[in-house]
């Protein structure tokens, strides 16, 4: 904890390296990895670097493989390397390795250690309340007044409703479904498998408040969500549905706005997709496109077979509980 909060530049308030925080990342058991997700490089006794594994399992339709993203990257500046030496190491544990956005330290090295951009992450936000939001907002400058009329003018634009697909909460995915879960067959697109123990897992996190549902049609299940909530923003976790059609993914994105919003707290949910099948569908339930993160992946053994259509959300990191200082 005080290596991290050194090299971050944060204090002991800082959420993302607290003591029941760091011990989920690090120790709670995980369905795809046997033992610590915590690995530190030692020089002279002290820390040098520091990274914790977020597994990953890729479905490409053909086999499973096995992957991984290193959150909490840091390297003290007094070892030269330590950093690539930890990145190294943990690379030696699974076939491939892929890293979503960063510092741009981290970018500019990333690319001198083997890693490729293959793809990109959107993130996307809709603004539920503009006015309580622009007031929470802590730093304005001279374009504050002008995204607060940007985000009123979309407050009134007519967005996909849920349509014919209900949603259900649920308190875990002990009882739900095989088929309900991501199947490369189903959108032809490299997927990252979900569990029951898997996204159990998820629902654990310490640092937001997690809840999950499940979709239905006409009584069948047909995908899930999860819901997480940081402040006042609510964020999109993960979400799937079974069916290769756009327009099924605006309603359920449109069935998880629905569910976001019956907290009044919250004042704008954002959401993280890869794929033209989940961007166009964002765009048709009311989203807007704020930014975007390179998707690096390290693949010496071409594991992957050089493909870039990895469906990547925000549980491939730490995207979905992640708050900055302050925040």
């Amino acid at each position: 904890m005080r290596f991290l909060r050194t090299v971050f530049g944060v204090d002991e308030s800082h959420r993302m390296f607290q003591g029941d925080v760091l011990r989920w990342k690090c120790f709670a058991p995980h369905p795809f990895w046997e033992g610590s997700r915590g690995y530190a490089l030692r020089y002279k006794g002290e820390i040098a670097a520091f990274g914790c594994l977020v597994p990953c399992r890729f479905l490409t339709g053909s086999g499973t493989l096995v992957s991984c993203d290193v959150i909490d990257w840091a390297a003290s500046k007094a070892v030269p390397g330590a950093g690539v030496l930890l990145y190294r190491h943990i690379q030696g544990l699974t076939g491939t390795m892929i890293n979503i956005g960063g510092t741009a330290d981290a970018c500019n090295v990333l690319p001198k250690i083997g890693f490729q951009a293959r793809a990109e992450r959107y993130g996307y936000t809709r603004v539920l309340q503009p006015v309580r939001r622009f007031r929470q907002t802590p730093h304005k400058d001279w374009k504050s007044p002008l995204r607060l009329a940007r985000d009123l003018r979309e407050l009134g634009r007519a967005a996909q409703s849920a349509g014919t697909v209900k949603v259900r909460r649920l308190k875990n995915f002990d009882s739900v479904p095989a088929e309900v879960f991501p199947d490369p067959s189903v959108t032809q697109q490299v997927v990252c498998e979900r569990t029951p123990g898997s996204l159990d897992y998820f629902l654990a996190c310490p640092a937001a408040q997690m809840d999950a549902y499940l979709l239905e049609r006409d009584g069948t299940p047909v995908g899930y969500f999860l819901l997480s909530r940081v402040g006042s923003q609510c964020r999109i976790a993960d979400l799937w549905i079974r069916s290769p059609d756009g327009p099924a993914w605006a309603e359920a994105y449109a069935a998880a706005t629905a569910a976001a919003r019956t907290d009044r707290h919250i004042t704008e949910i954002t959401v993280a997709a890869s794929l033209p099948l989940q961007t166009g569908a964002l765009q048709k339930a009311g989203y807007r496109r704020t930014h975007a993160e390179p998707v690096f992946v390290l693949d010496p053994g071409n594991l992957l077979g050089g493909r870039n259509d990895l469906a990547l959300g925000l549980l491939e990191n730490d995207g979905y509980y992640w708050r900055g200082e302050g925040d």
